[in-house]
Formats: C-alpha cells, structure tokens, sequence
C-alpha cells in the first residue's frame, strides 16, 4: 500500500538530516573557533595591561609580573621575576635586555626567540584540521574576567593538545595547558590577576634593577655561515603535516652553534634537529630520552655526527625523528 513508503522516507529524511546537522555544526563551529583565535592573536599585539602570571611545568611554579604596551614605535614589554632573583627583561621592539642581579649581569640581544607570554598560537586552521580537532569549551573565569574556553586535540599520538582561555572583551589569552597523550596538563600558564589599561606611563616600562657595576654581554649576532661542505641531511620520516619551517629556523638564538640545524613544524608544534660533529663520547651529547616539561629531546650519534631532536611533542615524537636521520657526504 502507498502509506507504508512514507514512514521510510521519512526516517531517510531524518537520518540525513541528522547526518547533515553535526557536519554544518562542525563547520559553524570551526568558524567560530578561528575567530577566537584571530582575535586572540590581534589582542597580543594591540592590548595594554598589566598582570601576574604563573608558569609551572613538572611540578616546578615561578611567577612574573608582565606590563605591556603598544606604541606607534613597536611593542614594549617588562618582565619582573617574582621569585626573589629580582631578574627583569625589558622588550622594546625587537631588542631585548635581560637585567641578571643573581650574576650581576645585563644580556642585551637582538630578537632573541624566547618563550613568549603570553603564549602564541600561529594558527590557520585549515591547514591544520586534518590532525588536530578544534572545539568550543565553555565558558569560566580566569584572573575575575570571563574566558572562552577552547580545546585543541591531537588526532594521532606525535602531537600535544592545548586547553586555551580567551578573555572575551579584549581577546587576551589568559590561561593555557599543554596537554599531554592522557589529556593531563603538563605545562601551564595562567594570568592570576590582570588589568587592561588605556595607557601606560613611561615609569611602568624602566627597570627597577640597579645595574651599576654590572656586567654588560652583547648577543652575538647569528652569522650566517656557508654550508656547502657540510653533509646533506635527510629526515626520512616526520608525522603527517609537518614541514621545514625556515621561518622559525631564523629566529633561533645562536652560541656554539652545529654543523646544521633544522626546523620542522605542522603550524602548531615544531622540532628542532640538531646535527654535530660527534665529538667522541662528549658526555654533553645526548644519548637517549630527556624530558622538562613539555619539551622532549633525543640524541644518538650518528657515524662521525651526534643528532639530537628536541620539540614540544610526545617523546615518540622526537625518537621516531631522530632514528630517521640519515646523512651523505
């Protein structure tokens, strides 16, 4: 009879409705999710303020006291140490001065590529939903501001997820989590008190050190050094997403610098290879596994060459790379 056919395409109906609502959901979400970010990343360069925060990793706290302002010059910035060294670092644009009263010391360097804080996340979202999922996580305070929770998880095991909080007035991030392959924080950041300010008097951005009779260090500039004789490397295997990063490459600080040293990165998370000379059984070479915090190393040597990978990934991660790495001459 004609009435049988109804219900079927009915429940036909439904289910591909039903099919179609979490794809578009998805999608409207994901939108949603990329401007949080973007303006996230525009409130790290536009917004003053004044705040608190503290890092842990391991078990290990220090709080720092952060005043930030925005000048037609650049970005200016001062670090204060609140765990008794009294250690402060001034940002100007893009020189850095790190004031060292524990070594008696001023370090004064060009663009130096710390940790930045808060924390950024260069992020195009469409390159990189093919292994991470992105999702809303509610709302909750931080610091008395109210926050937009949102997560970012890994689809395989080579990669750590983030928990950010996003004021939602200004956009500023005010707590993160590195997440670790059980879901748990490993390393964590959170504003415990902050205040956007209009402006920010010039007295805010002097440091407090008295730096009379220190020692003044000039970074050296990286040089950039021909590497024709050197051999050529090859990573045999990297996780699906991550290529060479030749932006941040350049922005590494520079010392006793190896043979060759390579950036990877899947727009989120990055690795470093590190290629020497093997200077024999060197005991500073690493052999093996090291972890602090989010960050994991591995080492091995590598006929005449020591290879040592070092990234904010699982410690798979930098074990399968580093196993990867072959060279010719």
């Amino acid at each position: 009879s004609m009435s049988s056919s109804k219900p079927i395409k009915f429940q036909s109906l439904l289910l591909s409705l039903s099919l179609a609502l979490p794809v578009a959901a998805f999608a409207a979400q994901l939108e949603e999710v990329q401007a949080w970010l973007e303006k996230m990343q525009r409130a790290a360069h536009t917004v003053n303020y004044d705040g608190t925060f503290v890092y842990g990793q391991q078990g290990h706290l220090s709080s720092m006291r952060i005043i930030h302002r925005v000048t037609p010059q650049g970005e200016q910035e001062r670090l204060i140490s609140m765990d008794g060294t009294g250690r402060e670092v001034i940002r100007d644009g893009n020189t850095v001065t790190c004031f060292l009263p524990d070594s008696n010391a001023v370090v004064v360097e060009k663009s130096r590529q710390t940790k930045k804080f808060p924390p950024e996340f260069p992020m195009k979202i469409d390159e990189l939903k093919d292994f991470y999922t992105f999702s809303l996580a509610g709302n909750s305070r931080v610091a008395g501001h109210i926050t937009q929770g949102i997560k970012i998880l890994p689809k395989d095991r080579y990669r750590y997820g983030h928990h950010l909080w996003i004021e939602k007035n200004t956009g500023l991030l005010l707590k993160t989590h590195l997440l670790n392959e059980q879901g748990e924080p490993i390393e964590q950041f959170v504003f415990s008190q902050v205040t956007f300010l209009d402006d920010v008097s010039d007295d805010k951005l002097v440091t407090a050190v008295n730096s009379e009779g220190f020692t003044w260090y000039e970074a050296k500039e990286s040089s950039d050094k021909k590497e024709d004789d050197h051999p050529d490397l090859n990573v045999a295997w990297l996780p699906g997403g991550f290529k060479e990063d030749m932006a941040r490459m350049q922005k590494m600080p520079t010392g006793g610098m190896p043979v060759k040293h390579m950036v990877f990165s899947d727009g989120l998370s990055s690795v470093s290879v590190f290629f020497e000379e093997g200077i024999e059984h060197d005991p500073a070479n690493l052999v093996g596994g090291s972890r602090m915090g989010g960050i994991n190393a591995h080492g091995r040597s590598l006929g005449d060459y020591h290879v040592t990978v070092v990234g904010e990934v699982p410690h798979v991660t930098v074990q399968k790379i580093c196993e990867a790495v072959t060279y010719t001459n």
